[in-house]
This record gives structure tokens, C-alpha cells and sequence, in this order.
């Protein structure tokens, strides 16, 4: 921060919580935010939160006065260092190249974006011809502005429609909300900020169609800016056809200066340059490159794939193979549209000329339905029966991306890179796959991952580092829910009920919790399970029936849970069951029905040394019998609460407890705790 200049929003906001005392957990759950979006406030990540959100931390955090005035007004506050908007900056994915050849495209949307008749645009269009990198360009200038916030949501790795509310909620920055109540949130947020939400590849989630336009209905100041291979079919959409790049026929006899205008050849020859920096176009290569891009029927992508083979080809040879159709031999229905084969044709030539172990790398990466690490990559890419090694799997993924079969792809850790099949690339790697009949070796291989991340992830989530694995785990997000999509389909219900137990945190933390239902709910109704599995199942969808109010329904299925656990003699979950049912009860107001049950938790977990369970139980009821004013409480009467406290118990927050407030009212030094 410059001398002299006001704070800004993420240190004052950090400086409020403290002061009140809060965690950012706390914080968040009080005014009824994620603790991503609390974070993401206080690390300076979105530095121009909408109003809804500030109001709602200001209510969290009971500011009066000037206090609360200035905290509302410090958001809006004008910057000396940048006069744009920068969330909405950091909200946009960084297009890696220049747009080229959409100069009008963009003029036109713009302008239909002036229009306030305009509230849903949707660009169409064959896979390849650069919807997506239209729309981001399109979005980019508006934010420019600094009069319209932007929030992009990308839907290219789900598959489910009902997944989409969910991927908008978390756009917003909104706590766990569900589809219904959406269209009355976004209203809200949206009230005093014009807000642009873009979303992305939206062909396979056309049946959430409607969600779209009960969000226009609802919030006036709400535009949409999407992307698909088929218009959405709702009232007010206007469908933009985004074509193949400009080529007019003929152009093989213009000047080759005249001749590198055209938008077509002008992308061929930028990505071709970016390969074999010598190559210039002269009236000899002209025709050639002309005819090349005219083969690949001027699709983007198509144009990219194939201008990185220069490097190894001659343009002449190039054409000569497109000629003869070895880079064209259809791999879909030959009824497809032409352009699909082309850029299926494009990505089948880059595969027969890998090597033996790359193909089998390349078809076994097609699994993964999104964003993946190398850890992923080397379990995956492993030959069967041998161990996964992330180092060759590193140097596969490093010769992939060279091919431009993979990209790098965003990540919340610098240390932690992750890749991503195109969505065309990965339609050519599945089918080879199954082609090959590795398809279900793969899934199961991935499953495996799974498993054995999400253990790691359950005991991440508890520690020091329990924010980073939050992180984590969102970057893996996409890949759990495949593996526990095909666990369900092939009967592995025990297997998906492990990795849903251990993504219990993330989902509660993250606020999706409405997902997390879903999926403990396909468990419970797969055949039956034994007892173990069916207790995490109930006691997972117990925790998140009860974040969406309906505590009958979670007290019934912590009593068979408890029961199940109880009866398999696993203690630790029958432990967290009866915490559970002192937090519902707490919750409800009914505080005399919380002592048993948390004295119990506390003493099954002193007795397995779980010491950050036994720390948030001990908390909890501690807060209760503080907020009844039984200041000594019945916890501390049972006598736990000091032979506890010189444990040092640490909460899955890492707080230390009992809350210092209570010390000296229990005869306990702090220096036990």
C-alpha cells in the first residue's frame, strides 16, 4: 500500500474479523457466506465484492455508525493504482494468444451488448471454431469498463444439468443455495451492480436450459453471454452463428501481402511462425497455405493442431497428406458434420505419430473428464502391474503438450500444475480407448486414485493446512465425481461411500452442500451395504440435510447411523454421530438435549487420541452453555474440560480449547492449554 492511502478492503475487512474475534469460518457462516469467498476477500482476490456481500459482512460483524459507512463505501473506493475493475479482471481465464480475425465479431457484440434488449446472447457454433475464445474476448472488453462486473463460469467438464446451479452459486461467491433459490439470490446480488455472467460450453447441459431463464426473470440488471454448440430455446435469446475465419475464394491469387490479411491465413501463419519462426509467405507458398486452410474448412482449431506439424513437415507435405486423407479418415458417423471430421481427423494424425507408450498414455488420459495433476497422470498412464511413476508420467504429459494434445491448465497452487485435454482431443482419446477395450481399466485405475486421494484430502482438511487442501480438492473436484459416477454404475457403492465420507469436509466447508446430499443419497439407495459404509453414508447425509434446515430428517438418520456404527464397533464414527446430534440440537435451540450425547464424543475421542474432534466438541458445547449462561457448564461439572484442556486440543480449524473465556472460570491456567 502506498504512504498515506486508505486501506484496502482486504486489510480492513482482516482487521474487523480479528478484532471481533472470528475465524473465517465463523465469519463466513455468520453472514452466510463460503469460507472460499471470505479468503478469496481477505487475499486481495476480488477486490470490488458486490454490495449484497459487504452488507452482509458488515450484519456478521455488527458495524454501526461510521464504522459500518466507511466499511460499506471502502469496496467502491476509487484505486490509484488501477482504474479498472480488477475482479473482474480475475475472474476471466488469460486467453494465452491474441484474438485474430474476429475483429468484426467483436464490434457486432458489442454492440448488441449496448442494447439493453439485449439480456441472453448465445454464440453457436461447430466444435473448434472459437466460441469460447469470442466470448472471453467479448467479456474481457465489458469488463473494461468498469461499470459491469463479469463472472465467468466454465461448464466444459459437466455433464449434469442439475451440476450448473451449483458451478453459478459458486461464481457469486454465494453459500450453499440451491437451484430454487438462486433466481431470489441473484436478484439480490445483482440489485445495485449490472452484472455479465458468461457461460461457457453449455451443448451438454442444455436441459438446464430453464435455470438460464429464471435468472433473467428474476434479476433485471442480470445479462448472459454463452456458449454452444445448439441455441438454448428460451424466450429473448439471441443467437449469434460464430462461422469458420474468413478466406475468400480466389485469395490463392492475391499478393502474398494481401494474401496474410485474410483471417484464416493470418492464424495459420502466426501459429506456424510460433514453430518455425523462419517461414515466410511468398507467392510459392501462397496457394499452398491457401488450399491448407481451405482443407481445414478455416476451423481455429483445426488451423492450430495442424500448423504445430510445420515444424517437422514442409507446407507442401502437409497438404499432400491432407490430400490423401491421412489426416481426414473419418473416426465419427460419416453423416457428421464435415468440420467435426476434420478436427477429429487432425487430432488422429497427431496420434498416429506417437510413439507406442505416448498413444497409450494420450488414450488413457482421455478418462479424466477435467483438470488433472501429474499425480493423476502417472496412475493413469501406468503400465498395468507397475508402479505409477510421476516423473515419466511428467515426461509423457511434457511430450503430449508439445504435440498440443494437452494444455496447462489454471490451478490454485503454483506448485501443484495441472493439464487438460481440449474437449475435441479428449472425444478422439476415449474412443481410442474404448476402441482398445481399456476403457473400464482406466475408470478403475482413476477410481483407485480417487480412494486413495480422498484419504489423504479427509486428513488434510483437519490440519494446519486444511485451507490449501480446500483448494485441493476443488481442483480435483471434477474428477471425484466421475470416479464416483462409475463406482455407482458398477455396483461399488462401499468404494464411492469412502470417497464421498472423505469429501464430508470440503462439501459442508465449500458450501455444496446440496451435491454432497446427492451423492451420499445414491449410495444409500444402491444395493445393500454393510454396516460400516452404510453408517458413513447416513451420518454424511445427516450433516448435510442438516445445513439445509431439516433436522427431523438428520436426527433420523444419525439414529441409524449411531446405531449401525455401534453395532459394526467402529467408535470414531459412532463418536461423530453423537457430535452431530449435539450440534442439530444446539442448532434448534434445544441446549438441554446437548450434554449427553457430547459427553459421550468428547470421552470416545479422548479414548482414540482424535484430538481435533474432541476439540471441536468440547468448543461447541462450551459456546452453548455460554450462550445459556451456564458459564461453569455441565461439561465442565462431568469433569472433562480440564484433564481435556492439558491434551492442548486442537480444533479442525486450529483453534486451541476451551474458548479463554471460560479459563479462569474453570481454575485452568492457560499455560495448560
Amino acid at each position: 500500500m502506498k504512504s498515506g492511502a486508505p486501506p484496502s478492503f482486504a486489510t480492513r475487512l482482516k482487521a474487523l474479523r480479528e478484532a471481533a474475534g472470528f475465524t473465517q469460518e465463523e465469519l463466513a457462516t455468520i453472514a452466510g457466506l463460503s469460507v472460499h469467498a471470505v479468503s478469496a476477500l481477505e487475499r486481495g482476490q476480488r477486490r470490488r465484492p458486490h454490495p449484497e456481500t459487504v452488507r452482509a459482512l458488515s450484519a456478521a460483524l455488527d458495524l454501526t455508525g461510521t464504522a459500518r459507512d466507511t466499511f460499506l463505501a471502502s469496496p467502491r473506493a476509487p484505486s490509484p493504482d488501477a482504474a479498472i475493475d480488477e475482479s473482474n479482471r480475475d475472474a476471466l481465464p488469460i486467453a494465452p494468444t491474441p484474438l485474430l480475425g474476429r475483429e468484426a465479431d467483436v464490434r457486432t457484440l458489442r454492440a448488441w451488448f449496448a442494447d439493453t434488449a439485449a439480456r441472453l446472447v448465445t454464440l453457436t457454433g461447430p466444435g473448434g471454431v472459437g466460441k469460447s475464445r469470442l466470448a472471453l474476448e467479448v467479456a474481457r472488453a465489458i469488463a473494461d469498463e468498469d461499470c459491469v462486473r463479469v463472472l465467468f463460469v466454465s461448464l466444459a467438464s459437466i455433464r449434469e444439468p442439475r451440476l450448473v446451479a451449483s458451478a453459478i452459486v459458486e461464481a457469486f461467491g454465494f453459500a450453499d443455495v440451491s437451484a430454487s433459490d438462486l433466481p431470489q439470490r441473484a436478484r439480490l446480488a445483482c440489485e445495485n451492480q449490472p452484472t455479465l455472467l458468461v457461460l461457457d460450453t453449455f451443448e451438454q447441459v442444455l436441459d438446464a436450459a430453464p435455470l438460464v431463464a429464471h435468472l433473467l426473470t428474476a434479476a433485471r440488471p442480470l445479462r448472459m453471454l454463452v456458449t454452444s454448440r445448439a441455441p438454448l430455446r428460451v424466450r429473448g435469446e439471441r443467437e449469434y452463428p460464430v462461422v469458420p475465419l474468413e478466406l475468400e475464394s480466389g485469395s490463392d491469387a492475391l499478393s502474398p501481402a494481401d494474401l496474410a490479411r485474410m483471417p484464416a491465413v493470418r492464424l495459420f501463419l502466426e501459429r506456424v511462425r510460433d514453430v518455425h519462426p523462419h517461414f515466410r509467405l511468398t507467392s510459392a507458398t501462397g496457394p499452398t497455405v491457401t488450399a491448407i486452410c481451405q482443407r481445414l474448412d478455416r476451423l481455429p482449431l483445426a488451423l492450430e493442431l495442424a500448423a504445430r506439424w510445420t515444424k517437422v513437415l514442409t507446407v507442401e507435405d502437409l497438404l499432400r497428406r491432407l490430400e490423401h486423407d491421412v489426416l481426414l479418415s473419418p473416426i465419427e458417423a460419416r453423416d457428421a458434420p464435415e468440420r467435426q471430421q476434420t478436427i477429429s481427423a487432425t487430432v488422429a494424425w497427431s496420434y498416429q505419430l506417437l510413439g507406442p507408450s505416448e498413444q497409450r498414455a494420450f488414450r488413457r488420459l482421455g478418462a479424466l473428464p477435467g483438470p488433472f495433476s501429474i499425480e493423476a497422470a502417472a496412475v493413469l498412464a501406468a503400465d498395468d502391474g507397475v508402479a505409477a511413476d510421476s516423473d515419466g508420467a511428467l515426461g509423457v504429459v511434457a511430450r503430449l503438450i508439445d504435440k498440443s494434445l494437452l494444455l496447462r491448465a489454471e490451478s490454485a497452487f503454483a506448485t501443484r500444475p495441472m493439464y487438460v485435454m481440449l474437449a475435441t482431443v479428449r472425444a478422439y482419446a476415449v474412443r481410442e480407448l474404448t476402441m482398445a477395450g481399456e476403457h473400464d481399466a482406466a475408470l478403475a485405475a482413476l477410481a483407485g486414485y480417487c480412494l486413495s486421494e480422498c484419504g489423504r484430502a479427509a486428513e488434510g482438511l483437519v490440519g494446519p493446512a486444511h485451507a490449501e487442501w480446500l483448494d485441493h480438492v476443488h481442483d480435483d473436484l471434477e474428477t471425484y465425481r466421475w470416479a464416483l459416477t462409475w463406482l455407482l454404475a458398477r455396483g461399488r457403492a462401499v468404494d464411492a461411500a469412502d470417497i464421498a465420507f472423505g469429501l464430508m469436509r470440503f462439501w459442508l466447508i465449500r458450501g455444496h452442500a446440496t451435491e454432497g446430499l446427492h451423492w451420499y443419497e445414491q449410495i444409500l439407495n444402491a444395493p445393500p451395504l454393510p454396516p460400516a459404509a452404510m453408517a458413513r453414508a447416513l451420518i454424511g447425509a445427516a450433516l448435510m440435510t442438516s445445513t439445509q434446515g431439516a433436522s427431523g430428517s438428520a436426527r433420523a438418520m444419525l439414529d441409524q447411523g449411531l446405531a449401525l456404527a455401534r453395532a459394526a464397533n467402529h467408535m470414531d464414527l459412532a463418536a461423530l454421530a453423537e457430535t452431530l446430534f449435539g450440534r442439530i440440537a444446539g442448532d434448534d435451540g434445544d441446549v438441554n438435549a446437548v450434554p449427553a450425547p457430547s459427553i459421550h464424543a468428547v470421552e470416545a475421542f479422548q479414548a482414540m487420541a482424535i484430538s481435533w474432534r474432541g476439540g471441536t466438541t468440547l468448543t461447541e458445547s462450551a459456546d452453548r452453555a455460554l450462550a445459556t449462561g451456564d458459564r461453569r457448564g455441565r461439561l465442565a461439572r462431568s469433569g472433562l474440560i480440564a484433564p481435556l484442556s492439558r491434551q492442548r486440543l486442537v480444533s479442525d480449524a486450529g483453534t486451541v480449547f476451551p474458548p479463554a473465556d471460560l479459563l479462569p472460570e474453570l481454575n485452568i491456567d492457560r499455560a495448560q492449554v
